[in-house]
């Protein structure tokens, strides 16, 4: 039996979500930007202030020497190399105004709002058809995604730093949020005969929306780590240079100084996607478990189980290879996107173009 009005509570609950997630969103944004603003302005009037010393007649007080970068306020910050990415970035957290919260804080705050309305609408989904709320497209996309905020906020809660990234994780989770509302979205329902009574529907789906929810959040850090290695780089040749004032890629130059060095991003990285892999590997194992059971065969080259076998093997070959000395920082995180392409794959196309036995999609 189900129950439509906790059903439209869910949908409801799910909408002003989204809602939330979208201000949490322009919040994380408008952090990046002030503090980018902020930095930018320093530089430029330190520069100015170093021209104007240089164009005035050095004179030497009797007693003192010669004068040094601290007599020029805010030089020895402008000076300092940015080659270290984050090392700018030292506070995660600026100091909000007297009396008030800080952008990042208040879209902290609101992201922490958005995920708990965002449980309750996955939860009363649940209710509604008396069931896991992973049947179809839209419920797996609306439960992974909630499971990526959830890790996201505990890594933010353990880190603070980390919360310099809201804005690109809300980003990939708003855009799945949206596609499940207006393309993936399907009433509620009972579950199909083949998967009634099966106590694998709770297991092995369930390992699965996590392994989907760890790969999504690991490739958003992969693809930071991109940028902020090839980042820099380049500031660091800019300084070998002899650049006095070096600067790479403008205002979007100075979010990336916001965010953590590359090597700490690899690092979280490396964590995510090593669970992440042990998830698709119980995912397919669970998978063949389930199979037999339902089909007499463990393995039959369905091309659900021939795509989550490639996703597999693409997370093995990064995690080898970042084991080993000479193959990490861009080429390991190159693997790890290399492995989300095929989840996006596996996801979208084998769930909706490619006919096979894993036919659940709902749509």
């Amino acid at each position: 039996m189900i129950d439509q009005q906790l059903a439209g509570i869910s949908n409801l609950a799910l909408v002003v979500t989204i809602v939330l997630y979208v201000l949490a969103l322009i919040g994380f944004a408008a952090d990046l930007a002030s503090t980018a603003q902020r930095r930018s302005d320093e530089r430029l009037a330190a520069r100015e202030r170093l021209q104007a010393r240089a164009q005035q007649p050095r004179t030497v007080a009797a007693g003192r020497g010669p004068s040094t970068a601290a007599d020029v306020p805010g030089a020895g910050a402008a000076g300092a190399s940015p080659a270290t990415g984050s090392s700018a970035a030292g506070s995660d957290d600026p100091a909000p105004a007297a009396g008030g919260l800080s952008a990042q804080r208040f879209a902290f705050i609101l992201t922490c709002a958005a995920t708990v309305l965002h449980l309750v609408g996955v939860a009363t989904r649940a209710a509604a058809t008396q069931r896991v709320p992973w049947a179809n497209m839209y419920e797996f996309a609306t439960t992974s995604t909630a499971v990526v905020m959830v890790a996201f906020l505990v890594f933010c809660i353990k880190r603070t730093e980390l919360r310099s990234l809201g804005t690109f994780v809300i980003g990939p989770v708003l855009l799945v949020l949206l596609l499940a509302q207006t393309l993936w979205i399907v009433p509620a329902a009972a579950l199909t005969p083949s998967l009634q009574n099966s106590h694998w529907m709770v297991i092995h789906i369930g390992v699965a929306i996590i392994a989907t929810a760890l790969s999504i959040l690991g490739a958003v850090v992969a693809s930071l780590q991109l940028l902020q290695a090839r980042h820099e780089r380049a500031l660091v040749e800019a300084v070998e240079s002899g650049e006095e004032h070096p600067e790479h890629w403008g205002r979007f130059g100075h979010v990336l100084d916001r965010l953590p060095a590359s090597t700490v991003l690899e690092a979280l990285s490396f964590r995510i996607h090593s669970v992440a892999f042990v998830c698709w590997t119980f995912t397919l194992i669970f998978g063949a478990i389930w199979a037999r059971d339902a089909w007499g065969r463990f393995w039959g080259w369905d091309p659900k189980e021939v795509w989550t076998f490639i996703i597999w093997v693409i997370y093995a070959a990064y995690l080898h290879a970042r084991a080993t000395g000479g193959f990490r920082g861009s080429r390991a995180a190159g693997l790890a996107l290399a492995g989300f392409v095929a989840v996006v794959f596996n996801y979208t196309i084998v769930n909706t173009v490619i006919n096979g036995l894993h036919s659940y999609s709902g749509l």
